[in-house]
């Protein structure tokens, strides 16, 4: 199984405060079937592209030595979560920002109120410098909520969805959980997240968060979501 959007380095965002955390929250995953953990954090200053990458390359650089010391049986991959802003058309670089070297993107929209007219302009722009936008957590969007056309706008120029296991529990609200279970179950979205941040509350504990899935979910449709689809991406290979 494969974690395809996290946020378990330390202090470089608003996820794992210190590296016992990150260890922490990588045992976990490992301990619930996680094989392979993808460190996506959030990338919001586009004038910093190289200390951020530099960053984020030394502290997963940091955090396999230990998981390697301590015997965990884990691996951690490469990635961010871009936040999408007119300041993308301007960007330099991003191809050190992509998931594990790839052309896929895992990207983010605003959760509060935003002109949801500038979603299809801002994905173009990554679409026209050769990626492929991965959305994550469309449920969690207001305006997607809103503006429910733009779903399939986006599907138009072939986004890939990442929902989190926490909205398709429930834990994220109905109305979250009403459109991300729509979406993995008409096969919109294809990848299924943990979206984790600590250990306690948004953590990578998977297995116990399974068993709170409406049941029509099936091992099936995580092993497409979380394995075979997410292994794809990592290849960089179509889904």
């Amino acid at each position: 199984m494969i974690d395809i959007h996290s946020h378990i380095l330390f202090n470089i965002d608003d996820g794992a405060e210190t590296l016992e955390d990150s260890v922490k929250l990588c045992r976990d995953a490992a301990d619930n079937g996680v094989k392979l953990i993808t460190a996506t954090p959030h990338f919001f200053d586009y004038s910093h592209i190289r200390s951020f990458v530099s960053e984020r390359n030394h502290k997963i650089s940091v955090l396999r030595e230990i998981l390697d010391e301590e015997d965990i049986p884990i691996s951690v991959a490469a990635g961010s979560e871009l936040f999408l802003n007119d300041k993308v058309f301007s960007a330099g670089d991003l191809d050190a920002l992509t998931i594990n070297g790839s052309r896929y993107m895992l990207c983010e929209f605003p959760l509060g109120p935003f002109d949801i007219d500038r979603a299809p302009l801002w994905i173009d722009e990554l679409i026209s410098r050769g990626y492929t936008p991965i959305v994550a957590h469309p449920e969690r969007y207001i305006e997607f909520h809103r503006n429910l056309y733009i779903i399939d706008e986006l599907l138009d120029r072939e986004v890939v969805f990442q929902v989190n296991i926490d909205s398709l529990t429930g834990k994220n609200g109905e109305e979250p959980q009403k459109m991300a279970v729509d979406m993995v179950m008409r096969k919109i979205a294809l990848l299924i997240g943990s979206d984790a941040h600590d250990t306690e509350y948004r953590h990578t504990r998977l297995r116990e968060k399974f068993k709170d899935l409406p049941e029509f979910i099936d091992e099936r449709i995580l092993l497409d979501c979380m394995d075979k689809n997410a292994k794809a991406i990592l290849k960089n290979e179509e889904i």
